[in-house]
């Protein structure tokens, strides 16, 4: 009987964990399954303008006190400009990557922060979160509808 309880007090922190009220519930299971897929990943966030808004949002993320809020200024200038912004953070190196192009124009960002030690490859790793952008765009696009 104990042990039923502990699995079960298990499970509901693991549910809760997930952030219990997920606004983009199938964006979400994307992202937690590419971040189990690259452990040196800190940090993964899905940015775009949800249908009937006109801010761009953390529609997803591994942070779930990210889920749901405002861009930052870096991923609004990644999805303004349509270029990549990279900034150094202690330990980790933050890219933002535009995807989801339509007309050469981002409708959506990856938001991609990799654990950086000091003697880390930084174009290595640029290189790499374009990569794990890439995984994202790609499964957003293979869900065949709309995600936000």
């Amino acid at each position: 009987m104990r042990v039923s309880l502990l699995i079960l007090a298990a499970l509901l922190v693991a549910c809760a964990s997930t952030g219990g009220d997920v606004p983009y519930p199938e964006a979400q299971r994307i992202i937690d399954r590419i971040a189990a897929e690259n452990p040196d990943l800190v940090r993964l966030t899905l940015h775009a303008v949800p249908a009937g808004t006109t801010q761009c949002t953390q529609l997803a993320s591994t942070m779930a006190e990210r889920r749901g809020k405002p861009s930052d200024p870096e991923d609004l200038d990644s999805m303004r400009t349509g270029k990549e912004v990279v900034l150094s953070e202690s330990g980790a190196i933050d890219v933002t990557v535009p995807i989801m192009k339509i007309g050469g124009k981002p409708t959506a960002i990856a938001g991609v922060t990799l654990r950086a030690g000091d003697m880390a490859d930084r174009n290595a790793l640029v290189e790499k979160a374009r990569k794990i952008a890439g995984d994202l765009a790609s499964a957003v696009k293979a869900s065949g509808k709309p995600l936000w």
